[in-house]
């Protein structure tokens, strides 16, 4: 192919309109391409925190299921909480450990699912009860999906 008929294709009325043509669809696929990674980022996004709400629900269902009466608790609800505390590594989150007529209020905030977890084992190992709970689950940009926990414990009535 030679120079001269380069420029006589370059300069037919149909070229410029296989450009614009080839333009577009090129276009298109970006757009696509485009839409097709913004979806799987959001599914990506959804599968984690259905992981994260699956540990939660885990947990509390673990709650639910524990008898009205346990086994009767050795120690003073306090103390033994204090202990778990300090088993569990959890001591430096509390944000309220206090004795009340309706039983020890134990709030401890930014735990992960799984730490929330062994906490609420550790607290059925050591027979005391959860008389209510709420969880709270709030989103930090460095650390993923942190919990708010709230609790009101009590020792086994005799």
């Amino acid at each position: 192919m030679t120079r001269n008929d380069f420029e006589e294709i370059k300069n037919a009325p149909e070229f410029a309109r296989l450009v614009r043509l080839a333009l577009a669809a090129a276009a298109v696929w970006l757009a696509f391409a485009t839409v097709l990674g913004f979806a799987l980022s959001a599914k990506s996004a959804n599968e984690a925190r259905l992981r994260e709400a699956e540990a939660v629900l885990r947990g509390a269902a673990e709650l639910r299921s524990y008898p009205e009466r346990s086994v009767v608790s050795a120690e003073e609800p306090l103390t033994a909480v204090s202990a778990i505390l300090d088993k569990t590594g959890l001591r430096g989150r509390v944000a309220q450990l206090s004795s009340s007529p309706a039983g020890l209020a134990l709030q401890v905030n930014r735990l992960y699912p799984d730490e929330f977890e062994s906490l609420v084992e550790e607290i059925r190992k050591n027979g005391l009860a959860v008389k209510t709970a709420e969880v709270r689950a709030l989103e930090a940009r460095r650390d993923g999906r942190l919990l708010n926990v709230s609790l009101t414990i009590e020792g086994e009535r005799e």
